[in-house]
């Protein structure tokens, strides 16, 4: 008879999606608290971490559009976008650094260009080459740099070579 190691397989916490208009409220010091943890930990994200007013600043369809994935009621990612006249822009889009690798931001921003037609445009650090293989993957493309020298990037438009 064969005997069989038992071992534990650990798997990984259940995220569930929210829309900001419902969880703005009693979120938003720990949205804030994420984004610190967030910039604190890249080397690529923003030197100004975004405070309360930047979360609660009422922009067209941002609170509808704006996604937040928690696990135990706690936000581990989020995806803040605008409404724009020929689709949306993302402003920020974050992974708690515990939580990095596990599908979040792919979840976030799969379900946000579903419901959004129209081209998505975003702006990215040149140097933040995971995010930028992310973006790639669900279909954005460089469209261009910003005169700070960051990437824009963009879905649904018409590549020139």
């Amino acid at each position: 008879m064969h005997s069989m190691k038992r071992t534990n397989v650990v798997q990984p916490p259940v995220h569930e999606l929210h829309c900001l208009v419902d969880v703005v409220d009693e979120l938003l010091d720990s949205l804030v608290e994420l984004e610190q943890r967030v910039q604190q930990a890249s080397d690529h994200y923003d030197t100004r971490p975004w405070q309360a007013e930047n979360f609660a600043r009422d922009l067209p369809g941002k609170r509808e559009l704006s996604l937040v994935a928690t696990v135990s009621g706690k936000p581990v990612g989020f995806l803040i976008a605008s409404r724009r006249p020929d689709g949306a822009h993302i402003h920020r889009v974050a992974t708690d650094p515990r939580h990095q690798g596990l599908g979040i931001a792919t979840r976030l921003l799969a379900l946000l260009l579903a419901r959004v037609p129209g081209i998505i445009t975003l702006i990215c650090d040149a140097c933040n080459q995971p995010a930028l293989a992310l973006y790639a993957r669900v279909g954005f493309r460089v469209t261009g740099t910003t005169p700070e020298g960051k990437l824009s990037l963009a879905t649904g438009t018409v590549f020139r070579r």
